[in-house]
């Protein structure tokens, strides 16, 4: 009894991570409607380029689903899991990108996937990032290169550079919003901010479309995390080593000084926020353990910080997170040892 026990517990540790159906669903139907709040943004904006690309990568990863429902007659129920992976890589692709390009990569990427590892529970990879990252080797043109140059890291606001520049552009009530809170909020904390810096956080004009609405990712985060929907750990941690190597170090490797780094540039270009909160800890792709999830996002943060530096990076995230998955892996594997050594340890004292 007691060893048919340790038996089923073994091999069930051995599978790479836990797949929980229902708080999948549930969650993917929130992050359906968060997102919807971005694409509302986007046909506010009359953003229509991006949303026919958006549009194609969704269309091409329900045609997967549909493929496996209807033709293979898989018993497959999550269409929202199909949907929001297509919406997320459409997202993280230009607005330029070619459509049929873009759907076609999704879905080969989603179906191949799926093909190998047809149960949730056994893929490791992020689907999105993987997608996207094909899509930048068949078309690196379409992506954007960095915005800032080694002259402007040896500055200490580099972000209200590009803003006084014209690279990032000032929305008509800036000036209005920045007075009110300079007379208010700030006022009591004896600081000052400079006008732009909310037409920047609202909307970067990026043509990455996940890098534009940070406004609308922060108050999707605190949304999932106060109902639990997302734990908070892996991304906070994540967030705080990237930004603090940011702020320490990113400017002494082009000649400025030590802490001077523009830490509101990092975190809000590049998808920091984006793929911090919806991508870092994608379903069944990180660690079991408290202390691997701490070990996760620390080494994410300096992977983010070697790939990205001080931001506005084209797919700099997206690397992070595939490199992510892989040491994940490792990750786990390392606290299945220790689990199946604890249980060897337990069934022999008994």
């Amino acid at each position: 009894m007691k060893l048919s026990f340790y038996i089923t517990r073994r091999y069930s540790i051995v599978r790479p991570f836990i797949y929980k159906k229902g708080s999948i669903t549930s969650t993917t139907i929130r992050i359906f409607i968060l997102l919807l709040l971005q694409i509302l943004c986007l046909c506010l904006n009359k953003s229509f380029s991006a949303l026919v690309v958006i549009g194609s990568c969704s269309l091409a990863s329900l045609a997967v689903y549909f493929y496996r429902f209807v033709l293979k007659r898989e018993h497959i129920y999550d269409i929202f899991g199909y949907l929001i992976q297509g919406i997320f890589t459409g997202m993280l692709l230009p607005e330029t990108y070619p459509p049929l390009v873009a759907a076609l990569v999704t879905f080969l990427v989603v179906w191949g996937i799926k093909t190998v590892a047809p149960n949730p529970a056994n893929i490791w990879v992020n689907t999105v990032a993987f997608s996207v990252v094909i899509a930048w080797f068949i078309g690196k043109e379409f992506f954007p290169d960095f915005l800032i140059t080694s002259e402007m890291l040896e500055l200490n606001n580099p972000s209200l550079t590009l803003i006084q520049n014209g690279t990032l552009p000032v929305i008509r009530v800036d000036s209005t919003i920045t007075g009110f809170l300079n007379n208010t909020v700030f006022k009591f904390l004896h600081v000052s901010v400079p006008e732009g810096y909310i037409s920047f956080l609202w909307d970067s004009h990026s043509v990455i479309p996940a890098f534009r609405f940070n406004f609308l990712t922060v108050f999707s985060s605190i949304l999932l995390f106060s109902d639990d929907s997302i734990d908070y750990m892996i991304p906070s941690i994540f967030l705080l080593v990237y930004g603090c190597l940011v702020r320490l170090f990113a400017p002494m490797f082009f000649g400025g000084a030590f802490n001077t780094g523009d830490i509101i540039l990092a975190l809000f270009s590049s998808g920091t926020l984006f793929t911090a909160l919806f991508m870092l800890q994608w379903f069944n792709t990180t660690p079991s353990t408290t202390g691997g999830k701490i070990l996760y996002a620390v080494i994410c943060g300096i992977v983010a910080f070697v790939l990205v530096g001080a931001g506005t990076s084209p797919v700099g995230m997206v690397y992070t997170i595939l490199i992510g998955n892989l040491l994940s892996v490792v990750i786990k594997t390392i606290e299945i040892k220790k689990e199946i050594n604890s249980i060897k340890t337990a069934g022999a004292a008994e």
